[in-house]
């Protein structure tokens, strides 16, 4: 196979798994745009919520930060051959 054709098909595949991240990064855009909204919206209507969370919801608000850091050292990992 010529140089230029392996590079072509590198770059393919290349392409492919990024746009492969664009439908959940799209999705969770709008998840999360979607969510805070909503948060504007009960705010608006119920203002601030005192006394609104029990132990067990703070325990479950706290998940995603513990869980996104965790998931960020994992998924940065760079490998030996591209730092040398």
């Amino acid at each position: 196979m010529s140089e230029s054709k392996e590079n072509t098909e590198k770059q393919d595949l290349a392409r492919n798994a990024w746009r492969s991240l664009l439908i959940p990064a799209v999705g969770s855009a709008a998840f999360f745009s979607s969510m805070l909204t909503n948060i504007f919206k009960t705010y608006t209507k119920h203002g601030f919520p005192k006394n609104s969370f029990k132990k067990t919801d703070y325990f479950l608000m706290a998940i995603p930060f513990v869980i996104i850091p965790l998931a960020l050292f994992d998924g940065i990992d760079i490998p030996e051959e591209i730092t040398g």
